[in-house]
C-alpha cells in the first residue's frame, strides 16, 4: 500500500521533522511504501490535488499549521473527489484538545485527526489501514485519533479520550537517519527535549511531561548533521536553558565539538546560573542566536498567564544577554494578555528599547487550539477570531482600536528598530527621550504610516 506524504510550506527553504519521525516510529509496519509530496502554500490547490492523485496513494497523510491550513484542506478536498476511496489523515498544532472533532466535521475529506505526538499513533493506524479496519468501529478507537466512522446512513465521531506522549523519543533513532530528512534546506530543526514544564497558558506544550535525550546521544545526532554539510540548527526546545546546569553542558559541546555549525535557542530569562553565564559569555562569535521570551514585564500579566518569573528577574536576564558580545539577542512581546494594557505594554517597549536587543518581535497573542486560555478566553474577558489566525481582537483592558495600533507598533519595530541601519539612531532618540517611540509612531501615522506600509531603507531614512 502506498502512504503520500502532503508536505505544505510557506517556503522551500523550510521543513518539518513530522515526516522523519513518523517514518521511523512506522519502520516495523510492513506493507507501506511512502512517498513525499511537497509544495507551496501559494501554488495552486487544483494543480496540487492532480500531482497527488497522480501518485495513485491509499492513504494521505498531512500536518496542519496555522499557515497552511485552508490552503491543505483546499487540496484534500480536490483530492477526495477524484479519489474518494483514498483515506485521509491529518495531525498537528491545529489539531490540539477539542479541535480535532471541528477538523474533522469541518473537511468532509478528512477520515481522521491525530490530537497528540503521532509517533504513539502512526504504526497501528497503517495496520487498521491495511486489515482494511479503517475508519475503526466506535468500541476501538485510538487514543487521541478522531475519526470518522459510518454508522448506517449517519456520520459520527469516535476518539481516544486523551492526546498520547511518545514513550520512546528519548531513545528513537535520530530523524536525520530517515531518507526523508531534508539535508538540502538552509537550517534544520532538532529537538533535544521534548515537552515544557513552564505553565504557559497561551501556549501548546503548557505543562506537558518533558523528556531529554541523553548528551552522548545528541552529540551523535550533531556529528550526522554536520557530516552531512548541515551548518544551521534550529532548537526545538520550549525551554533550552531548563535545567540551567543541562544547558551549559550542551553549549560547551557545541563550542568544544561542533565549532562550525550555529544554533538557534530559545532562552527563559530567568534560568541563568552562574556556570550557564560563564558558558554564554564565553561563547564563540556567531555561533549562538538568542531568543529570549519576555511577552510582559507586568507581574500582574505575567501571573494571569501563568509565568512564574517576577518581572525584574526577566529583565535583569535580559540585561545580562545583551551585554554577552558574541551572539544576537531577539526579545519576544505579546500583546493581548489577560490583564494588559495599551499603557503597560508600551512601558514593556520603552523598556526593552532600554534594554538593547538586537531585535524586539512582537506579536498579537493568539488564543490556539488545545492551550489551557482557549478554554478560559471568556472568563478571562478575550475575545478572539474564531477564525485562522485565532488573534486577540479585544480584552477587558484592550480595546480593539489599542491593539490595532499594537499592530502598526509592531511593524514600526520591525522597520525601523530591527533594521540594523536605523537600530543604534532609535535607541539614541529613545534615550535622550524616553516618550520618543509614541512620538516617532504618531508622526509616521501623520505621514501615511500603515500596517501595509513598506517603504525601502532610503525613503525611512528620509521620515
Amino acid at each position: 500500500m502506498r502512504l503520500v506524504w502532503l508536505s505544505v510550506n510557506s517556503s522551500y527553504s523550510h521543513s518539518s521533522l513530522a515526516l522523519p519521525l513518523l517514518h521511523l516510529a512506522c519502520r516495523d509496519v510492513p506493507g507501506w511504501d511512502w512517498q513525499k509530496l511537497e509544495t507551496l502554500n501559494t501554488d495552486d490547490p487544483g494543480e496540487t490535488a492532480v500531482r497527488l492523485a497522480e501518485l495513485r496513494p491509499d492513504l494521505v497523510c498531512a500536518t496542519l499549521y496555522l499557515f497552511n491550513r485552508r490552503q491543505v484542506t483546499d487540496i484534500l478536498v480536490r483530492l477526495h473527489s477524484l479519489l474518494p476511496d483514498c483515506r485521509i489523515v491529518v495531525g498537528g498544532p491545529e489539531c490540539l484538545g477539542n479541535q480535532a472533532g471541528e477538523v474533522v466535521c469541518s473537511c468532509e475529506a478528512i477520515d481522521a485527526a491525530v490530537s497528540g505526538e503521532g509517533e504513539s499513533v502512526l504504526p497501528e493506524l497503517l495496520r487498521r489501514v491495511a486489515a482494511g479496519n479503517f475508519p475503526e468501529p466506535v468500541s476501538q478507537p485510538i487514543p487521541g485519533v478522531t475519526v470518522r466512522c459510518r454508522n448506517h446512513q449517519n456520520v459520527v465521531l469516535c476518539w481516544g479520550k486523551y492526546s498520547p506522549r511518545y514513550r520512546h523519543w528519548a531513545e528513537a533513532p535520530p530523524p536525520a537517519e530517515s531518507e526523508f530528512f531534508a539535508f538540502d534546506k538552509p537550517f534544520v530543526q532538532m529537538e533535544t527535549s521534548r515537552g515544557c514544564r513552564q505553565g504557559c497558558r497561551y501556549c501548546t506544550s503548557f505543562a506537558t511531561p518533558v523528556r531529554y535525550k541523553q548528551i552522548t546521544r545528541i552529540a551523535e545526532e550533531l556529528q550526522l548533521l554536520a557530516s552531512k554539510g548541515v551548518q544551521e540548527i534550529r532548537l526545538l526546545d520550549r525551554t533550552f536553558n531548563a535545567p540551567p546546569e543541562r544547558a551549559a553542558e550542551l553549549l560547551r559541546l557545541f563550542k568544544d565539538k561542533f565549532p562550525s555549525l550555529r544554533f538557534h535557542l530559545e532562552i527563559h530569562p530567568q534560568f541563568l546560573s552562574d556556570e550557564l553565564k560563564w558558558e554564554l559569555q564565553h561563547a564563540l562569535p556567531g555561533q549562538l542566536h538568542l531568543e529570549v521570551g519576555i511577552q510582559s514585564l507586568d507581574d500582574e500579566v505575567q501571573k494571569a498567564i501563568g509565568r512564574a518569573c517576577p518581572s525584574q528577574d526577566a529583565l535583569s536576564g535580559l540585561q545580562f544577554l545583551c551585554s554577552c558580545p558574541a551572539f544576537a539577542v531577539h526579545a519576544d512581546l505579546l500583546a493581548g494578555l489577560p490583564r494588559q494594557t495599551s499603557a503597560s505594554l508600551w512601558q514593556d517597549v520603552r523598556q526593552l528599547i532600554a534594554t538593547g536587543p538586537d531585535e524586539i518581535q512582537l506579536e498579537v497573542l493568539k488564543i490556539l487550539p488545545g492551550t489551557p486560555l482557549r478554554s478560559q478566553a471568556a472568563r478571562q474577558g478575550i475575545r478572539y477570531s474564531p477564525s485562522l489566525p485565532y488573534e486577540v481582537l479585544e480584552t477587558d483592558d484592550f480595546s480593539p482600536r489599542e491593539l490595532l495600533n499594537a499592530r502598526v507598533l509592531s511593524r514600526m519595530l520591525d522597520l525601523f528598530y530591527n533594521t540594523p541601519a536605523l537600530r543604534d539612531a532609535f535607541r539614541s532618540a529613545s534615550r535622550n527621550n524616553e516618550n520618543f517611540p509614541d512620538a516617532f509612531l504618531h508622526y509616521l501615522q501623520l505621514h501615511g504610516f500603515a500596517l501595509n506600509w513598506s517603504g525601502s531603507l532610503r525613503k525611512r531614512l528620509q521620515l
